[in-house]
């Protein structure tokens, strides 16, 4: 983290739906969290999903898990308040939040109030001057990009207007793959420095949900992610890599 800065807020979108920006928001979690030096938290700002894929009625059956979208809503403190599990704060939309809506207002103080040194905020489906100043309000954005080509292609809109914003951006190919042309992907985002991860076994990901487990635990999946997590954490950190 650079010196003077005590906490990092990370904004993390799609470059398109389904590019897998809460997965990479939440493996992203796990590795800071492992490195015993940070206390991250996830917020999803926008859509929601991770609850449920994450099994966190499971994780907090008899404990409390604060619903801080509610309180939001309802003008109560968030202060102090967290969901801890993996060494996270999670701060997701539960089932029954699913319908209360934020103000750009809200959801800045929510980022600002949550606890955590690390805040990742995972962003979807929030558009137009709201998705700017909420993008212009982080420290990084980490920006997740599918490499199939008609997702690329959807995505050139949002990708120019990134390219030319002057924003802390750093961008990662998601789902990396041996049919994937290196070369015409490259030309086509015209983007330096890229950060990749492999693409992970389906299988991994239906069994880590069935079995109520995290998906950064799971050991394929680690072994896999370790690596690349560790050289984006530096990156995001200020830090040049090796």
């Amino acid at each position: 983290m650079n010196a003077g800065m005590d906490r990092l807020k990370i904004g993390v979108i799609a470059l398109t739906p389904g590019a897998g920006a809460g997965f990479v928001c939440s493996c992203l979690a796990g590795a800071f969290a492992e490195t015993g030096r940070y206390y991250p938290a996830v917020l999803e700002i926008g859509g929601g999903g991770l609850f449920d894929s994450l099994a966190m009625d499971k994780h907090f059956a008899g404990r409390d898990y604060f619903r801080f979208f509610k309180a939001m809503n309802c003008g109560k403190s968030i202060r102090g308040k967290s969901n801890r599990l993996y060494g996270i704060n999670w701060i997701l939309r539960s089932p029954e939040e699913e319908g209360i809506f934020l103000d750009l207002l809200d959801a800045m103080r929510m980022v600002n109030y949550a606890s955590g040194d690390v805040i990742l905020c995972r962003i979807a489906n929030v558009f137009d001057e709201k998705l700017w100043r909420l993008l212009w309000d982080m420290d990084r954005i980490l920006v997740v990009i599918d490499p199939l080509p008609s997702k690329m292609l959807a995505g050139y809109k949002l990708l120019r207007a990134l390219r030319t914003s002057g924003l802390p951006i750093l961008y990662l190919i998601n789902k990396m793959n041996g049919g994937v042309s290196r070369k015409e992907m490259l030309d086509y985002l015209k983007l330096k420095n890229l950060f990749y991860l492999p693409m992970i076994d389906e299988e991994v990901i239906y069994s880590s949900e069935y079995s109520c487990r995290f998906f950064y635990d799971h050991a394929s999946a680690r072994s896999k992610l370790e690596k690349p997590m560790e050289d984006l954490i530096q990156a995001l950190l200020g830090v040049e890599t090796t």
